[in-house]
């Protein structure tokens, strides 16, 4: 067939309990989502898709890259990634495609391979000067907004970055600028929960899935983690958790304005999927919908990211295009650094220095996803999912957490000392780090190879050979076996 478009379509700080189409015992009522559960119905989703890292700049840049953080270098927000590595935009515009980004980019420099660049700037809630901001103030409003927002939906910031998206889409079809990969990347659901309209008081009267807290919840979490969210030494200083009771009035307000928010995104992505099928671009345009993290949302004790549990490190990932992909298929693990290499594949093309697997052949194919487990890094931490396990390690303490994903998916229950489970911690343990260790910027190193390799004796020619075979997916390969391995011992 002929090379599809592309429509990769991102929120900003989704968890998945934000989508029905993901399910959840202890929410009975639901949340709405009905256009993403109608793409979902229409695709695949991938149950266990998790984020490269729970922060959004370091996210991002595994996303352009297609390598993890300590390779790409931007390993925290504010710390610029490395400018040497091939961003996957210059491989699609070799392949013939027209480039669009709309909305928030958050990854540093935007790639010139980006041939429309609707680029925001700043914070959500800053009153910057981009074209959004000079939109709103044509019609008598500020970009910094808050709770309640005076911004009619039909100007608020996601429906501006739909039409927009929508407008360089039919621009690039009206000029035969086929085909297109777009990017629309929006702000919500992430701070300041401001959803405008009837969408601040679409969660009134609809029940919530209940807090995911013990009392000392924030006390518990390790050092890294707490030096990250801003809790160490201030552990009772959580205004929401006042004596470290939840303040459930406080809380309960939050989640509201949280989910309403979420489904004005839906709505807004539902316009977007709408043009596509008014337009006849639907059954050529490969539809991604995906988050770069979730949010605590007061679970655990916090409101933020910067954490491996699940309602921040798994987000919700949907595929679809019709008559080649499954339809109302799911699938298991992802991270985003496959989005690369998927996005690639679908285009014809690939980059073997990406750390990441290909998911667009086996979906077409009609094969599993070749993830066998999920694994990112946060800061100077990192952690591994597997069907049955979560372990988090964290460098500088020498220590880490494992969970039991089957029996203890609310991750209230930290068996690492547990003499028990000592054998799967240490096998886990093992796995993780090794693949930590094996991490190599492979594009640099095949560079520089490739450059000096007649300067060395027999070994340095020897080695050259084997160094330019290399894949950035190894690790993620070795990995895979390891892990299954050690699902094995249950």
């Amino acid at each position: 067939m002929d090379k599809p478009n592309i429509l990769l379509i991102t929120t900003d700080t989704s968890r998945c309990d934000t989508l029905a189409c993901y399910g959840n015992p202890r929410w009975p009522e639901g949340p709405i989502s009905p256009n993403l559960d109608r793409l979902a119905a229409e695709g695949v989703t991938f149950e266990n898709a998790h984020t490269s890292s729970p922060v959004c700049m370091p996210a991002r840049v595994s996303l352009l890259t297609g390598v993890h953080t300590p390779v790409h270098g931007a390993i925290e927000n504010g710390i610029e990634r490395r400018t040497h590595l091939t961003v996957f935009p210059d491989l699609l515009k070799a392949q013939g495609y027209t480039n669009i980004l709309v909305g928030k980019a958050h990854f540093g420099p935007v790639p010139a391979s980006f041939d429309v660049q609707r680029v925001l700037q700043g914070e959500k809630n800053s009153d910057s000067h981009d074209f959004y901001a000079h939109h709103l103030r044509a019609h008598g409003y500020s970009r910094a907004t808050n709770h309640p927002n005076p911004v009619p939906e039909d100007l608020f910031s996601e429906a501006f970055l739909v039409d927009t998206t929508i407008q360089e889409i039919e621009r690039a079809v009206n000029e035969k600028r086929e085909p297109f990969f777009a990017f629309c990347s929006m702000l919500s659901p992430h701070e300041p929960f401001d959803p405008p309209g009837r969408w601040a008081n679409l969660y009134d009267n609809r029940s919530l899935p209940p807090l995911n807290y013990s009392p000392g919840d924030l006390a518990c979490q390790p050092v890294h983690l707490r030096r990250l969210l801003g809790y160490l030494g201030q552990e009772d200083a959580s205004p929401a958790f006042p004596d470290g009771e939840p303040d459930h009035a406080r809380i309960d307000a939050c989640r509201r304005l949280y989910y309403g928010l979420a489904a004005y995104c839906d709505a807004q992505i539902g316009r977007l999927l709408s043009y596509l099928d008014e337009r006849g671009l639907r059954e050529n345009t490969l539809v991604i919908y995906t988050s770069d993290h979730g949010t605590a949302l007061f679970d655990h004790g916090f409101a933020d990211k910067h954490n491996f549990y699940d309602e921040t490190w798994r987000v919700p990932l949907i595929m679809s295009l019709p008559g080649t992909l499954p339809r109302g298929e799911r699938r298991d693990f992802a991270i985003w650094n496959d989005l690369t290499a998927t996005i690639l594949a679908a285009a014809g093309t690939s980059c073997p220095t990406v750390q990441g697997f290909d998911l667009f052949t086996p979906l077409r194919d009609g094969r599993e996803s070749p993830r066998r487990a999920a694994v990112a890094t946060l800061y100077k931490s990192c952690a591994l999912a597997t069907k049955r396990w979560k372990l988090e390690y964290y460098f500088e303490e020498g220590t880490g957490r494992l969970f039991d994903r089957e029996t203890d998916p609310r991750e209230q229950t930290d068996l690492y000392a547990v003499p028990d489970y000592r054998e799967v911690r240490d096998a886990l343990r093992h796995a993780l780090l090794t693949w930590r260790a094996d991490l190599l910027d492979v594009q640099d190193l095949q560079a520089s190879t490739t450059a000096n390799e007649q300067r060395g004796g027999p070994v340095a020619r020897r080695m050259s050979v084997y160094t330019r075979q290399m894949r950035g997916s190894d690790a993620e390969q070795r990995l895979n076996e390891r892990v299954e391995r050690i699902d094995s011992l249950r």
